[in-house]
């Protein structure tokens, strides 16, 4: 057969590794660590008395916009909801691969585990885990988290509020929600259009799956695969707490300081 143009194989270069290395489920795992690691890193500090950030926490940004408008706080418990009626109504493990039957109007799920109206692609979620990112979207994440980040700091210089930084943090939030959640959700919602890395829950789903098939001695593999799922869920429940009833749990010494 005629070797095809443009695909020859690079001396020392694993091909194979590659394809592991750029395959989507590496991605979420960048995409959500980072997000985790520009949410959760904060937090920590600013529960330890620590203000060196240019940026305050998105507890406290959160926090700040429901007492400008209260009607936000209704808006936080709406999105968190959603969150627990669409998991419970249509569970991020049941996409079957197989087409939505046309004339349904309830959701499914794509392939990468986000809702969606239209008829999801007829692919496994395995097999969008496995698929290598277009690189397109390798150019657009590297671009997006670029932007995020010059957009955050000329924030911090040309329009930074003081101590705590309220600005700077609509611009590091909005910009991560956008890029990262809304559109995402949106065009998988509308169009049955995945982006190339999965959900966050997929993500932790694939870590879990990755520590679990580990054969480390005494099964650590599948003990440590349980306590991680267990830590990550914990943190995020006491985030959406913390975000809804802000300052949570300091919330019973301000409503019964004597108590």
């Amino acid at each position: 057969m005629t070797p095809v143009l443009g695909r020859k194989k690079l001396p020392g270069v694993d091909e194979q590794a590659l394809k592991r290395l750029g395959a989507r489920r590496r991605w979420g795992y960048w995409v959500w660590g980072i997000a985790a690691t520009v949410i959760v890193a904060p937090e920590l500090i600013a529960a330890f008395g620590a203000g060196w950030l240019p940026f305050t926490t998105i507890s406290k940004l959160t926090g700040h916009l429901e007492r400008r408008y209260s009607v936000l706080e209704l808006v936080v418990i709406a999105i968190l909801v959603w969150v627990l009626y669409s998991t419970t109504r249509v569970p991020p493990a049941t996409h079957s691969g197989k087409p939505k039957p046309e004339g349904r109007p309830d959701p499914t799920r794509t392939p990468g585990g986000r809702l969606t109206l239209r008829a999801p692609a007829p692919r496994s979620p395995e097999h969008f885990d496995d698929a290598g990112a277009p690189r397109l979207f390798v150019i657009a994440a590297a671009v997006s988290l670029a932007g995020i980040a010059i957009a955050s700091f000329a924030a911090a210089n040309w329009w930074d509020d003081g101590k705590p930084h309220y600005h700077v943090g609509y611009v590091l939030y909005g910009l991560l929600g956008l890029l990262w959640i809304v559109i995402p959700g949106s065009l998988a919602l509308a169009l049955g259009k995945d982006i190339p890395f999965p959900t966050f829950y997929r993500t932790v789903r694939n870590l879990e799956d990755s520590l679990a098939s580990r054969t480390w001695r005494n099964s650590t593999g599948p003990a440590l695969a349980w306590l991680v799922s267990y830590l990550i869920l914990t943190g995020l429940v006491i985030l959406l707490l913390h975000l809804t009833l802000y300052p949570f749990p300091s919330i019973t010494k301000i409503l019964n300081p004597n108590g």
